[in-house]
């Protein structure tokens, strides 16, 4: 594909699943690129490769599409099942493949896998017994769904493809350092405020426009019949019954509760319930689960949750309780009188960019510290054998002066039992007094 970057390791991971015959299991959110993914990984196979996209269909349709995709790259045999007839179930298509498959490596890749489970509930169980019989076949198959949680279900211990997958690839959003791949230009600000404005999603930020600030490219991309995110926040609440736990969690998450009380509180739900639903949406990579650097995160008490795409955050803040406004194309002045949540979504996705670049540069363990009981947060610290080694705070901001959040995360920590590090770093996006700046970060990241 001509907009294809990055996913290098993630190509690495499938041929080393599908050589000589393997099965892989895919996936990831809507919009994270998986298609993209596995359209490269076919086109570089060395062999007949049978890509089936994504279809809602009834089976014999579905089946009809693959025998289409089957016929284009391996020419019907005398007195094979393609040159009497067809494939007229998934055991013959199955059955079919692994025979040619016997003398050549042949791949069958299955997006949004759950849509033909959908139409057809064995379908994994025709799968397993063909697998679990294949022989000498090497037929490889790559399994591929937007769905997590159902994905997830595909190998859970009790489902028939338990203990098949050779590997199980969660294609993740790009990070901060692909940024400038997908939105081009030359400027290292301009990427950063692409990422903590709209996230990872290749498709968000290949919709960015370099030449326009955050705003404009919200209303750009949010306002008015037709805008091409307008609907986003519906798409992802597809993996979730709009009146479920789940939804509501996540809802309250971008309007500001932050911990597991504020959020039972809020919601009206019980313990278990709402413990569920956060274990559920973390799963499905919506939300972010944070606990203090150097406690037992699974023990301890002091949880604070985030909305990890601020696109998705700023789309339920603030899209989601003014649909109709946005409708009718005035969503800017919604935007604009929401700058406070805006500039909060954007901090935080700095503060995330700001812990990722010093686990790189440090070779620790980063996460964010707060104490208990006050709401002094420090947004990076890196400890190493449980020694603080560097902290940073995050701005998204011009004219920071260093030396007064230096100073606060220094004061928040002296008294702690991990005591104020000797480096502690300013990320913001422009300043004085040894401010980390875009074009720093960018620089460190690309070895200029």
């Amino acid at each position: 594909m001509a907009n294809f970057v990055g996913r290098e390791r993630e190509l690495r991971a499938l041929a080393r699943a599908c050589g000589g015959g393997g099965l892989a299991v895919v996936s990831g959110r809507r919009r994270v690129g998986k298609t993209a993914l596995l359209d490269r990984f076919a086109r570089d196979w060395d062999g007949p490769a049978v890509f089936l996209p994504g279809t809602r269909a009834p089976t014999a349709e579905a089946l009809r599409r693959l025998e289409e995709r089957v016929r284009a790259v391996l020419t019907p045999e005398p007195g094979d099942a393609l040159d009497l007839g067809g494939l007229e179930s998934w055991d013959a298509a199955l059955g079919y493949l692994l025979a040619r498959a016997r003398r050549e490596p042949v791949l069958l890749v299955l997006d949004e896998f759950p849509y033909l489970c959908e139409a057809d509930p064995s379908l994994p169980s025709t799968l397993q017994a063909r697998w679990d019989h294949r022989g000498e076949a090497a037929l490889s198959v790559v399994l591929a769904g937007s769905h997590v949680g159902l994905m997830e279900d595909l190998l859970a211990a009790d489902a028939p493809l338990f203990g098949r997958a050779d590997a199980h690839l969660r294609v993740a959003p790009f990070g901060w350092r692909e940024a400038p791949d997908l939105v081009g230009g030359d400027d290292p600000d301009t990427w950063l405020e692409a990422v903590v404005t709209v996230g990872g999603m290749p498709r968000y930020l290949s919709l960015w426009d370099p030449r326009h600030d955050a705003l404009t490219n919200l209303v750009d991309l949010l306002d008015g019949p037709g805008a091409p995110l307008g609907d986003e926040g519906l798409v992802v609440q597809q993996e979730l019954n709009p009146a479920s736990a789940p939804a509501r969690l996540l809802e309250l998450v971008a309007l500001g509760a932050a911990t597991f009380g504020e959020l039972r509180e809020r919601s009206g739900l019980a313990p278990a319930t709402t413990s569920g639903a956060l274990d559920q949406l973390e799963r499905l990579g919506l939300l972010e689960r944070q606990t203090p650097a150097g406690e037992d995160r699974w023990r301890t008490r002091r949880v604070r949750y985030e909305v990890r795409d601020p696109l998705l955050g700023v789309w339920l803040a603030l899209v989601q309780p003014h649909r109709e406004a946005f409708e009718l194309g005035r969503g800017g002045d919604v935007l604009a009188s929401g700058r406070e949540a805006l500039a909060a979504a954007q901090r935080a996705a700095l503060a995330r960019v700001a812990r990722d670049w010093l686990a790189t540069t440090h070779g620790a363990e980063v996460g964010p510290w707060w104490a208990g009981g006050t709401e002094e947060v420090v947004d990076a610290l890196a400890l190493r054998g449980g020694a603080p080694v560097a902290a940073a705070t995050a701005h998204w901001a011009q004219g920071v002066e260093a030396s007064g959040p230096a100073g606060r995360v220094r004061a928040a920590l002296a008294s702690t039992r991990h005591g104020p590090p000797q480096q502690v770093q300013v990320v913001a996006r422009g300043g004085t007094g040894g401010v980390t700046t875009p074009d720093d970060l960018y620089a460190d990241a690309r070895g200029w």
